[in-house]
């Protein structure tokens, strides 16, 4: 059988939708949906069904995808150690999950170190869902993942914290009622922009719940990295990591505050999976992650 089509199955099997396997194999749609009817015509099975987010896999697909996986993962290990990882020449593709405060904190160095030190390789991010990192790693779909994982169970997953944090509340400089300090009245009284509970930001509110309060959400986005042109013209109040709040004090005119209440501060961490394939690649990838952290 044709190795190509292992690996276009395996693909399809970890995304589970046609178009995003054809970004990951940097092939044409048509092309992976050609390769994809040939290994249906070889195994006599449609091994993926359409559905509304995409596609799923037969029961024949579930069957074959341990024994494809682990067959492609013995061959790229094989033509891996036949090499030694170098990444100024290497043009491999790693696939990034991170939170907002990776986004907005994370990326920009990480960028500025890749092109200088490994100008061939892919960076692709996904945005973590925190209920799915187990699962996209495990099968793959990302190599690595950076949050908070503070509340999130993950037995199989490999873990190490890069650094501790708290939150903190921004405000327009030219907020009418708060310039020098927030007290807890101001808080609950103000309107607020929240940040979607998926993401693994849950502290603020279960706190405030704790206290026996409720703060105003005139907002909710599903991360932090939109929201400068909208504090920027209003008056709504953001409560963010304090390393995301610093850029945005460097970006636009906003003032941060610390919270008129205590909240546990939480570790960011980088999390992966003891996949056997690219094990230098993942190491060389993690270490460089905790660098610039420790940087910011």
């Amino acid at each position: 059988m044709d190795l190509s089509l292992i690996k276009v199955f395996i693909i399809i099997y970890q995304t589970k939708n046609i178009s995003h396997a054809a970004e990951r194999l940097n092939l044409s749609q048509p092309s992976v949906t050609y390769n994809l009817n040939r290994l249906r015509k070889t195994l006599n099975d449609p091994l993926f069904i359409r559905d509304k987010f995409g596609v799923k896999p037969t029961k024949l697909a579930e069957n074959l995808y341990p024994t494809f996986y682990e067959s492609i993962v013995k061959i790229d290990l094989a033509i891996d150690s036949a090499k030694n990882f170098d990444p100024f020449t290497s043009n491999k593709t790693f696939r990034l999950g991170v939170s907002d405060l990776g986004e907005i904190c994370l990326l920009p160095s990480l960028m500025q170190y890749l092109v200088q030190h490994a100008p061939n390789i892919k960076l692709e991010i996904e945005e973590i869902h925190s209920d799915k990192v187990e699962e996209w790693l495990i099968e793959g779909f990302i190599d690595v993942a950076v949050f908070n994982s503070s509340y999130t169970i993950m037995p199989q997953i490999e873990s190490r914290n890069l650094f501790e944090e708290h939150y903190v509340c921004i405000a327009n400089k030219n907020h009418p009622r708060i310039q020098t300090a927030l007290n807890l009245t101001q808080y609950l009284y103000e309107r607020h922009i929240s940040i979607k509970s998926s993401t693994g930001h849950i502290e603020i509110d279960q706190r405030i719940k704790e206290l026996g309060y409720s703060r105003k959400i005139m907002l909710e986005v599903p991360h932090f990295s939109v929201l400068e042109n909208i504090v920027k013209n209003s008056d709504l109040l953001v409560t963010l990591p304090s390393r995301a709040a610093a850029v945005y004090q460097s970006n636009t005119d906003v003032n941060i505050f610390q919270l008129p209440f205590e909240v546990r501060p939480f570790n960011v961490s980088v999390n992966w999976y003891n996949h056997r394939d690219d094990v230098e690649a993942r190491k060389w990838f993690c270490s460089i992650l905790k660098n610039i952290f420790s940087t910011l």
